[in-house]
């Protein structure tokens, strides 16, 4: 009875219970993130300041189910101790004793989840913001056309997914054999425990077993309870929505010592939307509203992608027009006959971009199209908003501000699952945005990773929930930099990434929508090395995103300790402003599409005469294209490039001006040689790209300073 008594009896100040989402987690895993926290704080203050205990706890096998640990921090005047109560709420391993999963109910799941998609890909809150701000001034139209882009690019990235996978599958239709092998994969994977996607159905449509989970988090939460003042709950993805019903005002319990609800890339909204489609019977709406699309574009299609078609195949040829003089020698320029075929043919180009100029008139089929895609819209609508009157969403309100919780949401702008927009949370919710680590795959389970910026948040918050209120300012102060830093950098990786992404694929188009002006069809023939540059480029920045973060929590470090950065902390972010960035992107781009455009012809004049017939340099032109157009992506994106890239490509102009001419050019004057004009232009824009970027690194600023 004594010992019962003891152990009942509240022993720590806070306690900070941590909560997994999706997945199969084993005991101790979660605690990890209390681990990471920990770290970063002995990481600043040192060994002796700080202390962990593993299992403090362990006179009731619920102590011991519990995996938890103590720490101890001594800091602040009088050195005295401090101390704080870590423990993980696992409920994965409860799924065994629920039953496995079923492939029929996994996959009519899946199915019926697919318009969940629209919301993912959509605008969040900051897109919103910005594209319904009624500012009209520069940066608000510069900040909506990067909401535009972005909204762009997850299109992109949908079109790209998409296509691969019904591509994938309409090869594995032609062989049985395949076919076979993977229904069996997937009828396999859909009963094993790795069947991620069982977990977000039983939350979402199972209220028989999810009332079990939320029984088991209740005790997690009442252990707490019994052993500290104040609990502060962190909760993941899933472990968010569950932990939002343990503490809604309708449980059947209430937890009076949770002071602190934290949600980290948040379940939450995405859930209720699933259980909204659940209860609601919206699914096949939704499903129909999802089905009209493609009644849509093609309805739309003299104002939209074929009118987009005709302009893109008319800039191309145009431009195709421009390039042919970089290849001419340059004597011939002058030449009045020659000037004269040229003016010919701009004008016979836009002769024929006049006469291809697609109707904007809708026709029969076109508006009947249009009047079915509205009729069925509005159809659908109205059944949706009826039976969501009937069944209300599932409520988001924790009532939380006269219980006394403070209740925020942590998300990256780039996880999938944290940032759509619906359904909205309370106004006096804190949404901060997190500094995200890697690419947005990853984003929604890095969080808790030993570089990020939450473990430091949730750092300064214990210092402040344990009295030590100076450490926790200077924590606050300095965590708030890295995150504003890390976050503008992250932008700016992630512009570079598509616009590189954004060149290449125009360039692997351009060949196809120069002949047929359909962007579809140029995009569809294209999709597979589209498809592995994306790879390709997804795994190099993530890396680089990995390094750069390591880089940034050892600088944090030595900036809160004291110490003198050493040569493993050096990290410095310089952002060029939007003005200095215009000359070196232009010059560059322009010097790498004359480049691009030399190689392709000189290699087509080598296929047809042969390589002793073509002067021998060209080859240099490709990686001299491709230096050029890689630092106008950076210089577009902020990049303060350095001198030594233009070095480097004008080595390899020099390469090429050195190179053997061809034979018929054989002892001809400079001005004679076709190569001179483009060699000429070329350097030309390397010279007023390197002044570009000279004047561009003078006006950088650097984020770095004061972190």
């Amino acid at each position: 009875m004594a010992k019962s008594k003891q152990r009942n009896t509240t022993r720590w100040r806070v306690g900070y219970l941590f909560v997994h989402g999706v997945g199969n987690q084993k005991p101790g895993t979660t605690l990890e993130w209390g681990r990471t926290t920990f770290d970063t704080l002995r990481d600043v203050h040192g060994q002796q300041a700080l202390s962990w205990r593993d299992q403090p706890l362990t006179a009731s096998p619920e102590d011991a189910a519990t995996r938890h640990a103590e720490v101890v921090i001594s800091l602040g005047g009088g050195g005295a101790s401090r101390r704080a109560l870590f423990a993980e709420a696992l409920w994965a391993d409860t799924f065994t004793a629920l039953g496995r999963p079923s492939v029929r109910r996994t996959l009519t799941f899946l199915v019926a989840s697919l318009p969940l998609l629209f919301w993912v890909v959509g605008p969040d809150r900051r897109d919103l913001r910005v594209l319904t701000s009624t500012d009209r001034g520069p940066q608000a139209r510069r900040e909506a056309g990067f909401a535009q882009v972005r909204l762009m690019w997850r299109l992109l990235t949908l079109a790209v997914v998409a296509t691969t996978l019904v591509y994938g599958i309409s090869l594995a239709a032609h062989s049985l054999l395949v076919s076979v092998l993977l229904l069996g994969l997937l009828a396999w994977f859909a009963r094993s425990r790795r069947n991620l996607l069982w977990h977000v159905r039983v939350a979402a449509a199972d209220e028989e077993r999810t009332r079990q989970l939320l029984a088991h988090l209740r005790r997690k939460v009442a252990w707490m309870e019994r052993h500290c003042d104040e609990v502060v709950v962190v909760a993941h993805s899933q472990g968010g929505y569950l932990m939002h019903r343990v503490l809604s005002p309708t449980a059947d319990q209430r937890h009076p010592k949770v002071r602190r609800f934290i949600g980290v890339g948040s379940g939450l909204k995405p859930i209720s939307l699933l259980k909204t489609f659940d209860s609601s019977g919206i699914g096949p709406s939704l499903w129909g509203l999802a089905c009209i699309v493609p009644a849509w574009l093609w309805a739309l299609g003299p104002w939209t992608w074929q009118l987009f078609g005709w302009l893109g195949q008319t800039v191309l040829r145009l431009l195709y027009l421009a390039l042919q003089v970089t290849v001419m020698p340059s004597a011939a320029l002058g030449d009045p006959h020659l000037a004269e075929l040229q003016r010919d043919a701009v004008a016979a180009e836009l002769q024929r971009a006049l006469t291809a100029l697609p109707s904007l008139r809708l026709d029969l089929a076109h508006g009947a199209a249009l009047v079915v895609a509205i009729a069925t819209a509005l159809l659908f609508g109205r059944l949706i908003n009826a039976a969501l009157q009937a069944r209300p969403p599932y409520p988001l309100d924790l009532d939380h501000h006269s219980r006394g919780i403070e209740w925020r949401e942590y998300t990256s702008p780039h996880d999938m699952v944290g940032r759509i927009l619906g359904p909205t949370l309370p106004d006096d919710v804190e949404r901060p945005w997190i500094a995200p680590v890697s690419q947005p795959l990853s984003d929604h389970t890095l969080y808790f990773h030993h570089t990020g910026v939450l473990p430091r948040r949730l750092a300064a918050d214990l210092l402040a929930d344990l009295g030590l209120e100076r450490e926790a300012a200077d924590w606050d102060r300095a965590v708030t930099r890295l995150d504003e830093v890390r976050r503008r950098q992250g932008t700016r990786r992630r512009t570079l990434h598509g616009l590189l992404i954004g060149t290449v694929t125009i360039l692997l188009a351009a060949p196809r929508l120069f002949d047929r002006p359909s962007v579809l069809l140029a995009y569809l023939r294209a999709w597979l090395p589209l498809a592995l540059l994306l790879l390709v480029l997804t795994v190099l920045f993530s890396l680089l995103a990995h390094r750069s973060a390591g880089r940034a929590a050892r600088r944090f470090t030595a900036s809160l300790s004291g110490d003198a950065p050493s040569q493993r902390v050096r990290w410095r972010v310089r952002i060029v402003p939007p003005g200095p960035r215009l000359l070196p992107t232009i010059a560059t781009s322009t010097g790498g599409l004359i480049a691009t455009y030399g190689t392709v012809r000189f290699f087509l004049a080598a296929r047809e005469y042969g390589d002793t017939y073509v002067w021998q340099g060209y080859p240099f032109l490709f990686p001299m294209g491709a230096g050029l157009l890689l630092v106008a992506c950076a210089s577009a994106a902020g990049y303060p490039v350095r001198a030594r890239w233009y070095g480097l490509i004008g080595v390899l102009g020099c390469m090429a001006l050195y190179s053997p001419p061809a034979p018929a050019a054989m002892g001809s004057p400079w001005e004679l040689r076709p190569e001179g004009t483009l060699l000429g232009a070329l350097g030309v824009c390397l010279v007023v790209g390197l002044a570009g970027s000279l004047h561009a690194r003078l006006r950088a600023i650097d984020l770095t300073a004061q972190v």
